[in-house]
């Protein structure tokens, strides 16, 4: 593709957005969107956008178009999330909206609702990321730390003993030979009764009976060949079978050069880019430094001769460096409106007049508090609006009519280099200056007070300069806690660590490894008050929303709907783990694997304060991380007995305490995670239940696969290990007769199948359903009685208790339960 590709993609999509705010605020109020379809096709609309800006931003070479359209690309994404935060409060809580049938109205496909993940997340920090996996790969030889991993292959029995693997190996040599004697008999056998049949026949066949035959049976064999090769091709030109590819002429494969042929061009750009802003910056204040130096010398010694006393001559104070200084002088504040009410009311009376009302009415709205607040209506937030504002005036002002006929290789423009650089040497040269007014006033003043004391016969004696105090800032009542390692570096607290195994390699996922399909009969569930299960794509599009979009940007995440924890539970090898490190990988994270199973035996005692101390304060200093918990319900658990069950060094929920500590402390901007894993949740009960499930800010639900998905996992899988399903295949019996099986068991099916020696078999014998039941049968499918047990539990969560229950919503308990529990406890007593 061409630049001017990329440059009409972002107009296009800047043009979009300002029709996208001018549609959530129309001049009539009575069209703007208000119930969930209208804003599901607004959300829909977004990230329609929102794909077009990062498919621009990952291609455009030219360094200042990627420097503005950056702007625009992170405030597409918060308006998306605070969009899609607000559609999950529309929709009762529910975190999967079901679109199909907008989908259906709109005649787009379910692939649209695919949110992509911005690819510079990872190549902007590519130095840093590189560098850190250097260092991370160097401190797990040294410590010759082996994470577990589980085998990927079904294991088919115990390992023989040297006597059993003899016995078995002459039991089947003697079946080959056996079967290799029966072949040369049949084949001796068949000849026979050939010679058999030509002597009873009398007559032997002459020569040319003999070619006639076998060019026959040649020729039939050639025109068969012929004809279905003609029938492949009709089957291709109508659409019904996939054509095949040619690796010479393929086409995705030029591209994808192209693709990365203009990265390399894009690096080169942005270099000449950084270091032409040197270069510039030194021009720009040898030709211009001289001209603002004077007119800011200009300004302020005009300061000093209109605020001097006329009466006293005495001058006025330089304003201190954190008020401002010159810039005061420069820009003075604009007068507020209460100064102008004040000026125009004129006189005491006046202001008493305009002030008594105004008690008068905040007396009556104190009264009259809960009668307002119950009429005002809740609205969505509208934090990233204008920055897009802003983006959309940038570009205009910038970029829309900016003529670029001679800039064919897409390099930077210096003279909008200088234009940025103005106001940093600006700036610069400001300070300066306040430095010499700010001598040169004390000077004028003390010539002053010189005069001053001549006039009155006294000596001149200089008094010092009263500096005012820069205020101390109050210290807070609670102590601030103590850092027991604030003698150590953040590189000693990382190195031991990854020695311990805490803090571990992330593997290289994506989330779109989390294979499966969008479900098409949702909404006509919901209209027979069916609450679906959340589908393939949907939780792919749910983990990328609220984990990765915020993790991989401090902007989005400072000023985004904050989650601040994510539970994933659902039964065994349903792609907890996968979804867990995708996210860490897609957003650059560290990965911190706060698991029981892991840390059992590490840090005993009361060192597990020391562990999540340390945990939490390199999580914070490296962000953005992700801090993973598996078996996350037995870290919650209280019974004894339950916990001695498991058969570990110290119970399982001793790290609780202190993890509910520092999770209180998570806020915006820190770019922490917590993601846990969850196979067993139903295990909490009573108090423990409530306490495991309050603690988590999302609470999603994964699945087996249905029907959709698995036509959608089994190709997906063959292609993963580097197999091919062939197109005779009979994929749609092969995935009615999974059903109950997790994608963790197909995945294991899949990789056992494929194994080397199978993969160079595969052009001569493609795979079949037996060849796949063989191995499916030795794997056991999720349980019923499992079930049941996780869709009972997912019942009690917040949302869908208050959907089916008739519960108080989570906002209404945390705000107004909480001293209403603590009161009732008292009167209890």
């Amino acid at each position: 593709m061409a630049n001017v590709t990329f440059d009409i993609m972002w107009r296009e999509g800047m043009m979009e957005l300002l029709d996208q705010l001018e549609a959530e605020n129309p001049e009539d109020s009575a069209l703007a969107p208000k119930d969930l379809s209208e804003w599901a096709c607004i959300y829909i609309r977004y990230i329609q956008i929102l794909r077009k800006l990062e498919t621009a931003y990952d291609q455009m070479v030219h360094p200042q178009k990627r420097l503005d359209m950056r702007k625009a690309l992170e405030a597409c994404i918060g308006r998306t999330l605070e969009v899609r935060h607000w559609m999950v409060k529309l929709n009762r809580g529910l975190d999967f909206v079901s679109m199909d049938d907008i989908l259906v109205d709109l005649k787009l496909t379910p692939e649209v609702l695919e949110v992509p993940v911005p690819k510079y997340f990872i190549e902007d920090r590519a130095k840093e990321l590189d560098d850190r996996d250097k260092f991370l790969e160097a401190l797990v030889e040294k410590y010759n730390v082996k994470p577990s991993q589980p085998d990927p292959i079904i294991k088919i029995g115990a390992p023989l003993s040297e006597e059993e693997a003899i016995a078995i190996l002459q039991k089947n040599e003697r079946g080959r030979q056996a079967r290799e004697r029966c072949r040369v008999l049949a084949i001796v056998k068949k000849q026979r009764q050939i010679e058999d049949r030509r002597s009873s026949m009398g007559v032997p066949l002459s020569h040319d009976e003999a070619a006639r035959r076998i060019q026959a049976a040649v020729r039939g064999f050639i025109w068969r060949r012929r004809i279905q090769k003609s029938s492949d091709k009709e089957l291709e030109f109508i659409g019904m079978k996939p054509k095949p590819r040619d690796p010479k002429k393929d086409v995705r494969i030029g591209e994808a050069k192209n693709l990365m042929r203009r990265k390399r061009i894009q690096l080169e750009h942005m270099r000449e880019h950084d270091e032409a802003i040197v270069a510039l910056k030194s021009k720009v204040r040898e030709l211009e430094g001289q001209d603002m130096r004077e007119t800011i010398q200009d300004r302020v010694n005009g300061w000093f001769v209109e605020k001097r006393n006329a009466e006293t001559g005495e001058y006025p104070e330089f304003p201190e460096p954190e008020d401002g200084g010159s810039k005061v002088i420069l820009n003075p504040p604009l007068p507020s409106i209460a100064s102008l009410l004040e000026d125009g009311g004129g006189g005491k009376a006046g202001k008493g007049k305009g002030k008594a009302p105004a008690k008068k009415d905040d007396k009556k709205k104190g009264k009259g508090g809960a009668d307002d607040n119950a009429v005002v209506e809740e609205k969505i937030s509208s934090v990233f609006v204008p920055s897009i504002e802003s983006a959309v005036h940038e570009f205009v002002a910038k970029w829309q009519d900016r003529d670029e006929t001679d800039n064919f290789f897409q390099k930077f423009d210096q003279e909008l280099v200088k234009d940025e650089l103005r106001p940093i040497v600006f700036e610069e040269i400001r300070l300066a200056v306040d430095e010499e007014m700010r001598v040169l006033l004390q000077n004028l003043k003390d010539m002053v007070e010189a005069e001053h004391a001549a006039k009155l016969g006294k000596k001149g004696k200089k008094k010092k300069s009263k500096k005012k105090k820069g205020k101390k800032d109050k210290k807070g009542k609670g102590k601030k806690k103590k850092d027991p390692t604030a003698d150590r570096s953040i590189e000693s607290l990382f190195a031991e660590l990854v020695s311990n195994g805490i803090l571990v390699p992330c593997p290289h996922m994506h989330v779109r490894d989390y294979l499966g399909s969008s479900s098409f009969m949702q909404a006509t569930m919901e209209k027979a008050n069916v609450i679906p299960d959340p589908s393939m794509a949907q939780i792919r599009q749910a983990m990328t929303e609220y984990a990765i979009l915020p993790l991989g940007s401090q902007y989005i995440h400072e000023r985004a709907p904050y989650t601040k924890s994510v539970l994933l539970f659902g039964a065994e090898k349903t792609g907890k783990t996968l979804l867990t490190h995708a996210v860490a990988n897609l957003a650059g994270a560290n990965l911190f694997d706060l698991s029981p199973r892991n840390t059992d035996g590490k840090y005993p005692g009361k060192n597990v304060n020391m562990l999540i101390h340390m945990v939490f304060k390199v999580a914070r200093t490296m962000a953005p991380s992700v801090i993973y918990l598996d078996e996350a319900e037995k870290v919650f658990l209280s019974d004894k007995k339950k916990l001695k069950e498991f058969g570990s060094q110290e119970p399982y929920n001793r790290i609780k305490k202190e993890l509910l500590k520092e999770c209180k402390g998570m806020g915006q901007g820190e770019r922490v995670l917590l993601i846990g894993n969850s196979r067993e949740p139903f295990m909490c009960v009573k108090k423990d239940e409530k306490a495991f499930m309050s603690f988590w800010s999302k609470h999603i639900f994964l699945p087996s696969p249905d029907y959709a998905s698995r036509k959608v996992i089994w190709p997906g899988l063959f292609e993963r290990y580097g197999g091919k399903l062939p197109y005779e295949f009979d994929l749609s019996t092969l995935s009615h007769i999974t059903e109950g099986y997790t994608s963790g068991h197909l995945d294991l099916v899949v990789h056992s199948l494929l194994t080397k020696r199978r993969l160079e078999r595969l052009k001569t014998e493609p795979p079949t359903i037996p060849e796949v039941i063989q191995w499916l049968c030795k794997v056991d499918p999720m349980s019923k009685e499992q079930d049941e047990q996780l869709r009972k539990w997912m019942d009690k969560t917040p949302a869908l208790a208050f959907v089916k229950g008739g519960a108080k919503p989570a906002a209404e308990k945390k705000g107004k339960g909480d001293k209403g529990d603590k009161k009732g406890g008292k009167k209890k007593k």
